[in-house]
């Protein structure tokens, strides 16, 4: 058994190692200063080259429609826009820290992250009082506290994913929640206060008190992959605080088909895209 100051401790020693790259910390200092520009990204990622390769292979993904026509970082800001390439750099970054090809498992648990990332950002798009790129970034890393569990101890992790009641199973061996852990994680990379909430409530968005829109969308785009991506490592389903957001929010079935229709043509893309990592 362990606890959440275990979990902490944990989560603090990956940054001390440093597992957690100094690069991170560069491009979410980028991110979150209102004076640095396109230049300033510009630079943090050109200097990497393992990422500014991860980047353009994003850009140039069939998804962005722009297959083989991002030469370098520069113009792939110019088509994507700042914060788009933002959230991508980000998102590779952490990605660094719990390598894709570590196991079948957490593979699947990064596809199923930017599936949500999809499903969040068409949301946004539609709910206008959010950042649809905020947003994609939050998809992506909602699940980062399983992640991390994963790394503490595989065989319980395993254990817990197999378990129907897995939140009281984690606050059972972890003493704390993947919801918990992975708002630590995100408070600890100095990432912004939407995604670390975002992250801590997207499975009861009602406890949420502040940037209550991110953390709804969050939440209901997980609920909508389970529906036309289901897998085992979705852990939502649609339940009745959903339907009180989608009423809140004034959604329609058409929007929900719309979303639905543009995650679907773009699934193959996913699953190209995780292949090539």
């Amino acid at each position: 058994m362990m606890d959440a100051i275990k979990v902490k401790g944990f989560i603090k020693g990956m940054r001390e190692l440093p597992t957690i790259p100094a690069l991170l910390g560069k491009i979410v200092s980028v991110a979150q200063d209102e004076g640095s520009s396109t230049q300033d990204l510009h630079t943090v990622i050109s200097h990497d080259q393992a990422l500014a390769e991860k980047v353009l292979r994003v850009a140039n993904s069939a998804f962005f429609g722009h297959s083989g026509e991002i030469k370098d970082i520069r113009q792939s800001i110019m088509f994507l826009g700042f914060n788009k390439i933002k959230s991508i750099a980000i998102g590779m970054t952490v990605m660094d820290v719990f390598p894709v090809h570590s196991s079948f498992d957490i593979k699947n648990l990064w596809i199923h992250g930017y599936e949500v990332a999809l499903f969040a950002e068409a949301l946004s798009e539609i709910i206008s009082m959010t950042s649809p790129r905020e947003c994609f970034l939050a998809g992506l890393l909602h699940d980062i506290g399983r992640i991390i569990f994963y790394k503490m101890n595989f065989k319980n992790f395993l254990e817990i994913e197999s378990a129907d009641d897995r939140l009281e199973k984690e606050k059972e061996f972890f003493g704390c929640t993947h919801a918990e852990a992975g708002a630590w994680f995100a408070l600890e990379s100095k990432l912004p206060p939407e995604i670390v909430s975002a992250i801590q409530f997207h499975h009861n968005p009602s406890h949420s008190t502040l940037y209550k829109d991110s953390v709804s969308i969050v939440s209901l785009a997980e609920a909508l992959c389970s529906r036309f991506s289901p897998k085992r490592e979705n852990d939502s389903t649609w339940k009745a605080e959903h339907e009180v957001l989608f009423l809140e929010y004034s959604l329609t079935d058409d929007d929900i088909f719309s979303v639905g229709e543009k995650f679907c043509a773009s699934k193959p893309e996913i699953d190209e895209f995780f292949k090539s990592l």
